[in-house]
């Protein structure tokens, strides 16, 4: 995959994928949405609603030995909301 330049512009909404390690010596992949008042590349994101979760096992994760689906369903949710919060999806 090769880099674009970046031109700095940002949307007013985003995601953030962010790692919890749990007690239990599970982890937690949260999905929040977040928005920017100013549309460019140094802006400060807040949060706005939390999305979704889901607890891995933290060996096979640090390995990066996840099951295919794992990987996939977090892609997939991440770009869903993604095209949600820029209203390109049908309802």
């Amino acid at each position: 995959m090769s880099l674009e330049p970046d031109g700095g512009v940002r949307p007013k909404f985003g995601v953030v994928v962010s790692l919890l390690e749990l007690e239990d010596g599970s982890s937690r992949i949260i999905i929040d949405d977040v928005r920017s008042s100013e549309p460019q590349r140094k802006t400060s994101w807040a949060f706005d609603c939390f999305v979704t979760h889901k607890r891995l096992d933290s060996k096979a994760l640090d390995a990066m030995a996840l099951p295919r689906d794992d990987y996939q369903g977090l892609g997939e949710m991440v770009i869903a909301r993604l095209l949600a919060l820029n209203g390109r999806v049908a309802p």
